[in-house]
């Protein structure tokens, strides 16, 4: 129910059309059974044996590209109430994801390695998709058909199948093109000529599925990886880590009494305070805390002020010449403090590197706009 198997398509023009922001309709399956009322076994031996009908006369375009693989409609094998079902779902569950975590992992797979484990010949052959095309659902109305357009980010490989074509057969995958100048069907050809001497494996260049494809969790492992970690900057050595992970924290507490301080304003001269939003004394010391470059958890129920602290806290660090790195598990939490500080005039200073929306041209773009603004004015307040 997560993914919709695209036949009788072929994955260079639809790459093609795609990469031109094209958008793509979906067909269903003229008649008979579909996939939705067909078991695994049977699915499997009919996607085989069985081809969809094809136009009597299908006529070439001046590339000799049959008609019905250059409109922008992705044939299935599904009857139409299938189909619609398939891309609600799909729809609503790519929206959670980006609204909740900010990111897009759902990808048109264009191509598959089909390969089986080594040493076992009569094991079941596998498949894995080679080439991931970030795409969205989009529709102006619930009246409307979904279409399939790409989202501008860029192109990305199965980075699992690399490591596990790395770690468990010694195989090292074809370097990933730049977008820019990305052809399908060369790297197809790339990918083909390493795994050739591999009994029955096959690069099957026009499997295509639309599907939800994620590679944070390998990300994490690969980054753990200590050859690749700088040298002389392990990460178990990282004070954070070695403090998260084992040794704690010996930093003592800012507090009044350990400093001789009878008020906050004699902790922290007024003149010092370079806080844009409103903050009580607690939420005073904690941007001190900070500031004097020590470790501190900041807990509380909703509506106490976290988010009003955090905005303190990055604009004092930028005020003392600091970058702040801000990541959140939810995409709303970032948005409340980027929203506070758009909200003082601080918007330039923010950043957004990694979300849906955090593709090459567009941090560019953000960055060209914020130089372009040259020095800020001084305001008399006098």
């Amino acid at each position: 129910a997560r993914s919709i198997v695209i036949h009788d398509e072929l994955s260079a023009q639809v790459a093609a059309i795609l990469l031109q922001k094209k958008g793509m309709t979906f067909a269903p399956v003229p008649g008979g059974r579909d996939e939705e009322a067909l078991s695994k076994d049977e699915q499997v031996r009919d996607a085989e044996e069985v081809v969809l009908p094809q136009p009597a006369e299908d006529e070439l375009d001046e590339n000799g590209v049959a008609a019905r693989h250059a409109d922008t409609k992705l044939q299935t094998r599904l009857k139409s109430e299938h189909l619609q079902k398939r891309l609600l779902e799909i729809f609503y569950e790519s929206r959670t994801m980006i609204e909740e975590q900010g990111v897009n992992v759902l990808f048109l797979a264009l191509g598959e390695l089909r390969y089986r484990e080594r040493g076992n010949s009569s094991a079941e052959f596998r498949s894995a998709p080679l080439v991931l095309l970030p795409v969205a659902l989009e529709r102006k109305s619930a009246r409307d058909r979904f279409v399939l357009k790409w989202n501008e980010d860029d192109l990305q490989e199965n980075l699992s199948l690399r490591e596990k074509l790395r770690a468990d057969f010694g195989i090292t995958l074809p370097d990933f093109p730049d977008s820019e100048t990305f052809d399908v069907s060369a790297y197809f050809a790339s990918i083909r000529e390493v795994v050739a001497n591999e009994d029955g494996w096959s690069v099957l260049e026009n499997a295509m599925q639309l599907g939800f494809f994620s590679f944070s969790k390998l990300l994490m492992f690969l980054d753990l990886d200590p050859a690749k970690w700088p040298e002389g900057k392990a990460i178990d050595e990282n004070s954070l880590v070695s403090g998260l992970l084992g040794n704690g924290f010996n930093d003592p507490p800012l507090d009044f009494g350990s400093t001789g301080c009878g008020s906050l304003d004699e902790l922290v001269p007024a003149a010092d305070l370079k806080h844009i939003l409103d903050c009580d004394s607690s939420q005073s010391l904690a941007i001190e805390t900070v500031r004097r470059g020590q470790n501190l958890v900041i807990q509380g129920p909703p509506g106490t002020g976290k988010s009003q602290t955090i905005a303190n806290v990055i604009a004092c660090a930028v005020a003392d010449g600091k970058k702040v790195l801000f990541v959140a598990e939810k995409m709303a939490a970032l948005e409340v403090v980027k929203r506070r500080l758009q909200n003082v005039g601080l918007g330039p200073l923010c950043l957004e590197l990694h979300s849906n929306k955090a593709n090459k041209r567009t941090v560019l773009d953000e960055i060209g706009r914020t130089l372009d603004l040259g020095r800020p004015q001084a305001v008399d307040v006098a």
